[in-house]
C-alpha cells in the first residue's frame, strides 16, 4: 500500500466539472483539459490514470455496503446510530445524506471515460497489446457503476465521453433504466470479454492491485444474469471459475468437535480466515489506504461507534439451520453466524494480548477482522469465491437446471458429485448423452482436479451436507416449482455466507422484479422492522419506492 500511497501523492488527479439535474458532477470550476494533450501512450501513463479511477472508485465502497444492506433485513441500527444511518434504515433516504452522493458515482464513470477515450490501445510491448488490459478494465468499472446508479436510483444518465467544461455537462443525456441499460453494457465489454485483468503490481502487504480490478466474464455475467440472459451468464461465471481454478474448499469452513456422537466445542473457526485481505477468496475489492490518516468508516461504524448490528433476522437464518456431523449426529445452527459473520454476547475476542469485541453485544465481525488483520489497507469485499460460485447456481437453476444449482450449495462442484445422476441428472449436465455416456455442457465441466477441492457453499458452516439425507429438494409437481424453492435456498444461502457484504437488497431486487413480485422485497425487509412492520411492507409494495432521491 505504501507504493500506492507514493503514485497518489504523486498523483495529478484528473478535473472534471459539471452538472445537470441529477448532478453528474460538482461544479465549481470552468476549467478544461484537452484530451489531445494527454495521450494515454505508455504504461506509466495508464497507471496514473487507473489510479485516479481508483481514488473516487474507493468512495463508493461505504455507500456500498451501508445502502446495499442497512435497506435489506440483515443489519440494523443500534441506539448509536446516526441520523444519516436511521434514514437508510427506515427507507427514508434524504437528498443531502451523505451516503447519497449520485456525484461520487458519474465521478467514476468520467474518469472511465477519459482512459477509454485517450488511452493507445494498438501499442505493442513484449508482443501484446500492452494498454488493452487497462481499457478493458475501465470499461468494466464503468458498467459496474453504471449498473450502481440504475439499480439504486431507478434510472442513468448515460454518456461514453469525458465531461471536460460545464458546457459539455449540461448536455441532454440519455436516461437509461436497468433493463435499458444492460444491453448497452454487454454490447460494450463483449469485444473485451477475454482480455484479463492488469498484472499484479504489490500494493503493500495486504493487496496486490489485481484484487482491485473486476473480471470481465465477471461483470458481463451479472448483466446477463439482469437481462434473463441464464445460459449465457452461467458461461460467463463458469470461464472465470475455470480460468482461475476457483473453488469453495474446506480451508474456510468452521466445524465442531465431535467426541463419540456428542457436540463437545468449536474445533476450528476458520470461516473467519476469508477476510484475510491476503488471500485468494477475494475476486474484487474496493480498497483504500489507512497511512494517509483516512478513517476505517465501515469498522467504526460496526466496532469503535457501534451504530450497526446483526438484525434479528439474520441471527434467526443462522440459528434456524442444521450442522451435520453425519446423518444421525447433528446439532442446531450454522457456524458462519455467532463467531464467523459477528461476535455474540458469549464471546470475547482477543487481539495483541486485549479484549476487543463481544461479551455484551451482537457486533458485526467482518469489518473488525479485515481491520485488525490488514496492515494499511481498508477494504470492503465487492466479490468473492463463494459469491460468484453462487451467482452460476442462480443462473444455471433459472436455465432450468435446479438440482446442478442445488448441488452447489450441497456438494459442491466437483466430479464426485457430478457423476451421480441421482444428484444431477442427466439432462441438467450433459449436451449429448446415452444411459452410460455423456458429454458435459460447456459451463459443467468441473473434471480438472482443481476442483476436486470443491465442497458445497453450505458446509462452510454446517458440516458435512453430503450426509444430509433431509437436505434435499422436495418432490414438486413442476420443474417451475424446483426453480422457485431452490431460488429461495440460494437467496438464503446469500444471506448466510455474504451478510453485510453490501450486496443483500439489490439481491432482493433481482429476485422480486425477476418474479414480478414485489411482495419477495417487502416481507423480508418488512420483518426486520419489529413492530412497524405493516408500515414497511406497504410502502415497499411500491416498486418507486426502493429507489433513492436524485439531487
Amino acid at each position: 500500500m505504501k507504493k500506492l500511497n507514493q503514485i497518489l501523492l504523486g498523483l495529478i488527479v484528473l478535473t472534471v466539472f459539471a452538472t445537470s439535474c441529477d448532478t453528474l458532477l460538482d461544479v465549481d470550476s470552468e476549467r478544461i483539459m484537452y484530451p489531445e494533450d494527454h495521450q494515454i501512450d505508455s504504461p506509466n501513463d495508464s497507471i496514473y490514470s487507473m489510479i485516479g479511477i481508483f481514488t473516487q472508485f474507493q468512495k463508493l465502497a461505504e455507500p456500498y455496503v451501508l445502502l446495499g444492506e442497512l435497506r435489506g433485513d440483515l443489519m440494523d441500527v443500534t441506539e448509536n446510530a446516526g441520523l444519516d444511518l436511521l434514514e437508510i434504515n427506515n427507507l427514508d433516504v434524504t437528498v443531502d445524506n451523505p451516503y447519497n452522493k449520485i456525484e461520487d458515482y458519474y465521478s467514476v464513470i468520467n474518469h472511465c471515460n477519459y482512459l477509454i477515450n485517450n488511452i493507445d490501445t494498438a501499442i505493442i510491448s513484449n508482443g501484446e497489446k500492452s494498454l488493452l488490459k487497462e481499457y478493458a478494465a475501465a470499461k468494466t468499472i464503468r458498467a459496474w457503476t453504471y449498473m450502481q446508479i440504475a439499480m439504486n436510483y431507478g434510472t442513468a444518465k448515460y454518456y461514453n465521453e469525458p465531461l471536460l467544461t460545464v458546457v459539455e455537462a449540461q448536455k441532454d443525456f440519455p436516461e437509461y433504466s436497468v433493463s435499458e441499460l444492460v444491453p448497452l453494457l454487454i454490447q460494450d465489454l463483449e469485444p473485451v470479454k477475454f482480455v484479463k485483468n492488469p498484472g499484479a503490481i504489490s500494493l503493500g502487504v495486504d493487496m496486490t492491485s489485481e484484487k482491485i480490478f473486476i473480471p470481465v466474464p465477471l461483470m458481463l455475467g451479472e448483466l446477463y444474469m439482469w437481462s434473463g440472459q441464464y445460459e449465457n451468464a452461467a458461461r460467463e461465471y463458469y470461464s472465470l471459475i475455470e480460468d482461475e481454478r476457483y473453488v469453495v474448499n474446506d480451508n474456510y469452513s468452521s466445524t465442531w468437535l465431535v467426541d463419540n456422537g456428542v457436540f463437545v466445542g468449536r474445533q476450528y473457526i476458520d470461516y473467519i480466515d476469508i477476510f484475510e485481505l491476503t488471500n485468494r477468496e477475494q475476486i474484487t475489492v474496493m480498497a483504500g489506504s489507512k497511512e494517509l490518516g483516512e478513517e476505517d468508516e465501515l469498522y467504526n461504524i460496526t466496532i469503535e461507534d457501534y451504530e450497526v448490528l446483526p438484525s434479528q433476522v439474520a441471527i434467526n437464518n443462522w440459528d434456524a439451520q442444521t450442522y451435520y456431523y453425519n446423518e444421525n449426529v447433528t446439532t442446531p445452527g450454522d457456524l458462519r453466524g455467532d463467531l464467523g459473520s459477528y461476535i455474540g454476547s458469549d464471546w470475547r475476542l482477543i487481539v495483541n494480548g486485549s479484549n476487543v469485541v463481544g461479551g455484551s453485544n451482537n457486533m458485526i465481525l467482518k469489518y473488525f477482522l479485515m481491520g485488525e488483520r490488514a496492515e494499511d489497507a481498508k477494504a470492503a469485499i465487492l466479490y468473492r469465491v463463494a459469491t460468484l460460485y453462487l451467482r452460476y447456481a442462480e443462473a444455471v437453476n433459472r436455465a432450468g437446471k435446479p438440482n446442478l444449482a442445488f448441488a452447489v450449495i450441497k456438494h459442491g462442484m466437483n466430479m464426485d458429485a457430478l457423476e451421480v445422476d441421482t444428484i444431477v441428472p442427466r439432462h441438467e449436465k450433459y449436451s449429448t448423452y446415452t444411459d452410460s455416456t455423456g458429454t458435459f455442457l460447456d459451463y459443467v465441466d468441473f473434471s480438472n482436479i482443481a476442483f476436486d477441492e470443491n465442497i458445497g457453499v453450505h458446509s462452510r458452516g454446517c458440516g458435512n451436507m453430503d450426509r444430509a439425507a433431509d437436505y434435499v429438494i422436495p418432490a414438486f409437481s413442476s420443474l417451475a416449482d424446483s426453480i422457485l424453492y431452490v431460488e429461495d435456498k440460494i437467496i438464503e444461502e446469500l444471506a448466510l455466507e455474504t451478510a453485510f457484504e453490501g450486496n443483500r437488497f439489490q439481491d432482493l431486487m433481482r429476485i422480486a422484479l425477476r418474479r414480478g413480485d414485489p411482495a419477495f422485497l417487502a416481507d423480508k425487509v418488512a420483518a426486520k422492522h419489529t413492530g412497524n412492520e405493516a408500515a414497511i411492507r406497504s410502502k415497499l409494495m411500491d416498486e418507486s419506492n426502493w429507489y433513492l432521491p436524485k439531487k
